[in-house]
C-alpha cells in the first residue's frame, strides 16, 4: 500500500450507501444517531462505502441501491444520457462514474455496469466535440461553462486534455503555415 491518499478516492469513500442491518450489533447505535444503544436486526441507515463494503464482506448489512443509481437515474441514462446532469449524482464532487463502479464490486444491481459503459461512451463524443470548440469561449460564462457543470470528473477531465490539445493543435498549425508563408 502506497503511503499517498488520492483526494478522489477519499471523497469516494465518504459517499453513503443505503444498508440494512442482518441482526443486532451492541454497543453501535450512535452509527444510527440516535440514543438507542444497539443496532437493532433490520434497522435501515446509510454508512459510509468504507464502512458498508467491511460490514458488507463480514456479511452483517445488506446494501441497496443508491438513489444516483436507481433504476429512474439508469432508465434516463437509457433514455437520453446526454440530456442527465450527473455532476449532482456522484456523492464525492461529481464522481458518478467512479462511484457506480465502485459499487458494482459490492452489489449485484441489475444492469448497472451496462447502463454506467452505454451512459459514458455516448456522452464521450458530445464531451470531445465540445472540448474540441472551446476557443471561442472565453472561460467565463460561455458555452463551455455551461456544458461543464453537468460533466462526471472522468468526463471533466477528458474535456480538459481534449481543449488543451486542441489549442495545442491550433497553435503548431499557426507555427507552421507562419512558417510556410515565408517560404
Amino acid at each position: 500500500m502506497s503511503a499517498y491518499i488520492d483526494p478522489m478516492e477519499f471523497l469516494e469513500d465518504a459517499q453513503k450507501l443505503p444498508c440494512k442491518i442482518k441482526f443486532d450489533i451492541p454497543n453501535s447505535g450512535h452509527l444510527e444517531g440516535t440514543a438507542e444503544k444497539h443496532l437493532r436486526e433490520g434497522t435501515t441507515l446509510e454508512l459510509p462505502f468504507w464502512l458498508a463494503a467491511t460490514l458488507s464482506a463480514k456479511d452483517m448489512v445488506d446494501i441497496f441501491t443508491p438513489r444516483p443509481y436507481n433504476s429512474r437515474v439508469r432508465n434516463a441514462l437509457s433514455a437520453s444520457a446526454e440530456s442527465v446532469n450527473l455532476r449532482n449524482l456522484g456523492g464525492g464532487g461529481g464522481a458518478f462514474y467512479a462511484g457506480g463502479t465502485r459499487l458494482t464490486s459490492l452489489t449485484d444491481i441489475d444492469g448497472l455496469t451496462d447502463s454506467l459503459h452505454n451512459a459514458f461512451r455516448e456522452r464521450l463524443v458530445q464531451v470531445m466535440d465540445q472540448s474540441q470548440h472551446t476557443s471561442a469561449d472565453s472561460g467565463g460564462e460561455g458555452a463551455a461553462y455551461e456544458f461543464c457543470q453537468g460533466l462526471d470528473i472522468w468526463e471533466r477531465e477528458l474535456f480538459l486534455r481534449g481543449e488543451t490539445s486542441a489549442k495545442e493543435v491550433k497553435a503548431w498549425s499557426e507555427i507552421k503555415s507562419s512558417s510556410s508563408s515565408k517560404r
